[in-house]
C-alpha cells in the first residue's frame, strides 16, 4: 500500500545467536549489515533518496538494538509487547533477505498479534490509541491524519481484526480492502457499510496520490493555491474544486461514522447509585426490584467476591465502573431481581478475567443484550457463566440471523482445523477446536431463537447441519489416527454414521443428544480396525474437556441393542432389519438417515431403508404393535401433562407419523422419502393417508409443541404454561389418534 512518496517501516532480524568465523558476534555482524543497508537507501543525494527509512517500530524503539535475533524478538513481544505494536504488526511481512526465515518469525509472533480468544483486555490499549488519534489529528484538510481520513478508516478496520482475528483466521489480512471484505463476509460489518467504507478509502487514497504527484512531496494536505486545487480536482475527474470537496466530505463523513463506532468510551449513567446503595432495601424497592431484600443480598455477595485477594485491582475497578450501567439496564427488566440473580454468576466468573468486564463496559449494546438474554433464559445465563467467551456471540449481531447451509458450516470448520502441509493435527487441539466451534454456534442459534429472529425449523436445521459438520470431521480425524496403525485400511473408507431420532429427523435442539448407528462395507479382516475406529470416534465425541463433551451419544439403536456389536456391515444390518428387528426398530428407521461418511455407501443405505419401509405390512397387526408400544411408554413414564410424553403430546404425533409410513409407504413410496415429521405429514396429506386438514392440524400442533419444548429447554420449566400449550392441541391430536388406531376405517 505504498504511496508515491512513502517512507518504509522496517525491522531487522537474524535467526540465532552465535559468532562469525572472524570472531565477531552475529549481533555485531548483522548490525553492520543493517547499517550498510540504511546507508545505501536513506541518505539524500543530488538525485534524492531511494527510500526514507523508519526503524522506530523495532523492539524498544530508538533505544533498542538495530538488529535482534528471532528468539529475543519473540521474548520481547511475549513479555513487553504493547497494544500499538500488535496493531502495527497486522501489516508486517517478510520483504527481503531470507523470506522463509522471516515468515517463520512472523508465524511465531502471530499469537501475539491475533489472540486465540476474543481479546477484550486489549480494548483499554485500543481506547488509548483512539484517544491519541483524536488528540493528534492534524489540520482538517489533511486527508490522512485529519477527521475521517485514511488513518481513521484503517483504525476502524484493524481494531476489529485484532478483536476477532484470533478466532477467525480469514480476518488475518495485511491489506485494508481484503481485510474489510473479510469483515463483511464474517458478519462484523454490514454489506452497505463495507461498500461505503471501501469507496471512501479508495477515494482518499487516490486523493493522497494526486496530492503527492504534483511535487513529489510527503504530504497529505489539500493544496492552498488555486492552481494546485484545480489540478487536484481535474486529476480526480471533477471540473470544479468545489464539486471535489463535496464528494470528499461525503466520504470522510462515512469514515468518521465508522471510526466513532469502534471502542467507544462509556458514559456514566444517570441515577447509577444502586451499586453504592447495597444494604439499602428501600432504594431497591423504589427502583422497581420485585424482591428488594434478595437484590441487596446478591449485590452484597458480589461485593464480597470482588474484594477477595485473588481479584486484581483492575478487576475491582472495572466492576465498580460497570455496575451502575448494568443495574440501570437490569432495573428496566420485567423481573429485575430474577435477571440479576442470573447475571451475578456471570460477573463472578469474570472477576479475575477483567477483559470481559471491559468488554461489557465498552459495549453498551453487548451489556444490554446480556442482561435481556439472561433475564429471558436460564440456559443462556448458565452458558455465559460457564464460558464467558460466548460474549463474542453478542458482539457479532450480524451473525445472529443467517442460517448457514451444510457446506458453509463444513468449510468454516475445515478452515479452523486447517494445518500447514505436513503438520499433523494434534488430538488436544482438535478436541478444543471442535468443542469451541460447536458451542459457539449452539449459543448463537439459541440467542437467535430467543430473540425471535430464527424460526423453529431453521433452528433445527442449523443445529443439525452443525452436528453433521462436526461428525464428518471427527470421523476423518479418528480414521486418520487409527489408520496409522492399520495403513492397509487408509483408503478407501466405506463407512457411514447413521443418525436416528432428532438428528435423523433434522429436529435437534439445544442440548440434544445424538442417536448413532455405525455401518461399514469392509472385509471381515477389518474387525479390529473397525472396533478401534469406533472407540476413537466415540472418544473424540464424548471425552470431557474443560468445555465438556461434544455431544452425549446414544448407540443403543444398533442391531441387537446394547448386546450387539458397535459397528455392523451393511449386509448384516440389512439381514437383521429384515429378519429379527422388532416393529419399534422399524419405527425408529423412519427417522434414520446417513449424517457422515462415504457417499456411495450412504446411497446404498438409503436405498435399503426405502425398500424396507415400503414393504407391505398388515395394518391390523401394525396398529396393535404401535398402540401397545405407546401404551407401555405411557405406563412407564406416567407424565400425563408432559409436552413430550403426555397424552396428545409430541410422542403421540411421532408415533402416528411412523405408523403412517409403515402402513402406507408400500402404496405411496413418497412417505418414506424423508426422515423428518413435517415433510412426512405433508406427504401423508398429499397422498390421502390423512386428510389435508388433519395433516395440517398435526403439523401445527407438532411445531407448536416443539417450540414450547425448546422454550422450556432455554428457560426454567413453567409447568402451567406447558400444560396450557398441550391442552390447546390435545383434543385435536387425540381425535386423529382415535381415527388411526381405534376406528375401523384405519384398517
Amino acid at each position: 500500500e505504498l504511496n508515491l512518496s512513502s517512507d518504509v517501516d522496517l525491522i531487522f532480524a537474524y535467526p540465532q545467536e552465535g559468532t562469525t568465523e572472524s570472531g565477531k558476534t552475529n549481533q555485531q555482524f548483522f548490525t553492520r549489515v543493517g547499517q550498510q543497508l540504511i546507508n545505501a537507501l536513506d541518505p539524500v543525494t543530488v538525485d534524492g533518496c531511494v527510500f526514507r527509512m523508519d526503524m522506530r517500530l523495532r523492539p524498544y524503539g530508538d533505544s533498542g538494538p538495530l538488529v535482534m535475533h528471532c528468539a529475543a524478538i519473540e521474548h520481547y513481544f511475549e513479555t513487553q509487547g504493547r497494544g500499538w505494536e500488535r496493531y502495527a504488526f497486522i501489516k508486517a511481512r517478510a520483504c527481503a533477505g531470507d523470506i522463509e526465515q522471516g515468515n517463520a518469525l512472523l508465524r511465531i509472533l502471530q499469537p501475539f498479534v491475533y489472540r486465540r480468544y476474543l481479546d477484550f483486555g486489549a480494548l483499554d490499549a485500543l481506547r488509548e490509541m483512539k484517544a491519541r488519534l483524536l488528540q493528534q489529528r492534524h489540520h482538517p484538510e489533511d486527508v490522512k491524519l485529519g477527521p475521517g481520513g485514511i488513518r481513521d478508516a484503517e483504525f476502524a478496520v484493524q481494531v476489529q481484526q485484532l478483536i476477532h482475528g484470533g478466532r477467525q483466521t480469514s480476518l488475518q489480512q495485511r491489506a485494508f480492502l481484503p481485510a474489510l471484505a473479510a469483515l463483511r463476509d464474517a458478519g462484523h460489518c454490514v454489506p452497505e457499510s463495507a461498500r461505503d467504507l471501501s469507496a471512501a478509502y479508495r477515494f482518499l487514497r487516490d486523493t493522497e496520490h494526486s496530492i503527492q504527484a504534483e511535487a513529489d512531496r510527503q504530504s497529505q494536505r489539500l493544496p492552498s493555491s488555486d492552481l494546485s486545487r484545480e489540478r487536484l480536482a481535474l486529476s480526480r475527474g471533477f471540473d470544479r474544486y468545489e464539486d471535489f470537496l463535496r464528494t470528499l466530505g461525503r466520504h470522510r463523513a462515512v469514515v468518521e461514522a465508522q471510526f466513532d463506532r469502534v471502542v467507544q468510551v462509556a458514559v456514566p449513567p444517570v441515577g447509577g447509585g444502586l451499586w453504592l446503595a447495597r444494604g439499602n432495601v428501600a432504594e431497591f424497592e423504589r427502583a422497581g426490584f420485585e424482591d428488594p431484600a434478595a437484590t441487596s443480598d446478591l449485590l452484597d455477595g458480589l461485593a464480597v467476591a470482588r474484594d477477595r485477594s485473588s481479584v486484581a485491582e483492575a478487576g475491582r475497578k472495572c466492576l465498580d465502573d460497570l455496575m451502575p450501567h448494568l443495574l440501570q439496564v437490569v432495573s428496566q427488566m420485567q423481573r429485575p431481581t430474577l435477571a440479576l440473580e442470573r447475571i451475578v454468576p456471570i460477573l463472578r466468573a469474570v472477576l479475575r478475567r477483567s477483559a470481559y468486564l471491559v468488554l461489557l463496559l465498552e459495549n453498551p449494546r453487548v451489556l444490554e443484550h446480556m442482561v435481556r438474554l439472561a433475564g429471558a433464559s436460564r440456559w443462556l445465563a448458565e452458558e455465559l457463566a460457564r464460558q464467558p467467551m460466548f460474549l463474542n456471540v453478542l458482539v457479532d449481531e450480524q451473525a445472529w440471523n443467517p442460517v448457514p447451509d451444510r457446506d458453509t458450516l463444513a468449510a468454516e470448520l475445515a478452515q479452523r482445523l486447517a494445518r500447514p502441509p505436513g503438520e499433523p493435527a494434534e488430538a488436544e487441539t482438535l478436541l478444543d477446536e471442535l468443542r469451541t466451534f460447536k458451542e459457539q454456534h449452539v449459543f448463537r442459534v439459541a440467542v437467535a431463537e430467543l430473540r425471535g429472529t430464527l424460526p423453529l425449523m431453521h433452528v433445527s436445521d442449523y443445529l443439525t447441519y452443525l452436528a453433521e459438520a462436526v461428525l464428518q470431521h471427527a470421523l476423518g480425524f479418528a480414521w486418520d489416527e487409527v489408520a496409522r496403525q492399520h495403513p492397509e485400511f487408509s483408503e478407501p473408507r466405506p463407512f457411514i454414521v447413521v443418525g436416528y431420532g432428532k438428528l435423523g429427523g433434522l429436529e435437534l435442539g439445544p442440548g440434544s443428544d445424538l442417536d448413532l448407528v455405525f455401518v461399514h462395507d469392509l472385509p471381515a479382516s477389518a474387525s479390529q480396525f473397525l472396533h478401534r475406529l469406533v472407540r476413537k470416534l466415540l472418544h473424540v465425541l464424548t471425552v470431557r474437556t474443560y468445555l465438556g463433551p461434544l455431544y452425549e451419544i446414544d448407540v443403543r439403536l444398533r442391531p441387537s441393542g446394547t448386546s450387539g456389536m458397535l459397528v455392523s456391515s451393511l449386509s448384516a444390518f440389512r439381514d437383521y432389519q429384515e429378519k429379527q428387528a422388532w416393529v419399534w426398530e422399524h419405527q425408529a428407521l423412519v427417522r434414520a438417515r446417513v449424517v457422515a461418511g462415504d457417499p456411495e455407501l450412504a446411497r446404498a443405505f438409503a436405498d435399503f431403508r426405502q425398500a424396507l419401509l415400503c414393504r407391505p405390512r398388515s395394518r391390523v397387526e401394525l396398529r396393535a404393535e404401535v398402540g401397545n408400544m405407546r401404551s407401555r411408554m405411557a405406563r412407564h413414564h406416567g407424565q400425563e401433562h408432559d409436552l413430550k410424553r403426555g397424552v396428545g403430546g409430541i410422542v403421540d404425533i411421532e408415533f402416528m407419523v411412523q405408523y403412517l409410513v409403515l402402513a402406507w409407504a408400500h402404496e405411496h413410496p413418497s412417505l418414506a422419502a424423508y426422515s423428518d415429521n413435517v415433510r412426512i405429514l405433508e406427504a401423508a396429506g398429499r397422498v390421502g393417508a390423512l386428510t389435508e386438514q388433519d395433516a395440517t392440524t398435526l403439523t401445527s400442533a407438532y411445531l407448536a409443541l416443539r417450540s414450547e419444548w425448546h422454550r422450556t429447554m432455554l428457560d426454567s420449566i413453567d409447568r402451567e404454561r406447558s400444560e396450557q400449550h398441550l391442552a390447546g392441541h390435545r383434543e385435536h391430536v387425540r381425535r386423529i389418534w382415535t381415527q388411526l388406531f381405534l376406528e375401523p376405517r384405519a384398517l
